[in-house]
């Protein structure tokens, strides 16, 4: 798994490659606990080299989601592999926060 941060302005944005399965879930805990601490209005998340996430690793990214909102920040994701995108569609997670295809 990749995990690279970028800041622009107010807006963070984070790249995610590889396959998320539970171990890689696991692994992003502190990634996004970090994020947290950061200094940002918005996080913006590319996904379009996830090509496949467990239900673990969907979980993270709600509870991250939870966490933010909380602080009164806001999260997207802007760039999605076609597969997952289905897939947070099946799940309605475009309630929770937009997602754009690229």
């Amino acid at each position: 798994m990749v995990f690279k941060t970028e800041k622009k302005g107010n807006t963070m944005y984070v790249t995610i490659a590889g396959v998320l399965e539970n171990k890689e879930a696991d692994e992003l805990v502190p990634y996004m606990e970090d994020l947290l601490a950061q200094d940002f209005d918005e996080v913006v998340f590319n996904l379009s080299h996830v090509p496949f996430m467990t239900s673990m690793a969907i979980g993270k990214f709600l509870i991250f989601y939870r966490n933010l909102v909380a602080q009164g920040r806001q999260m997207r994701v802007k760039g999605i592999d076609e597969e997952l995108l289905e897939l947070f569609l099946d799940i309605k997670l475009d309630t929770f926060f937009p997602i754009e295809r690229e």
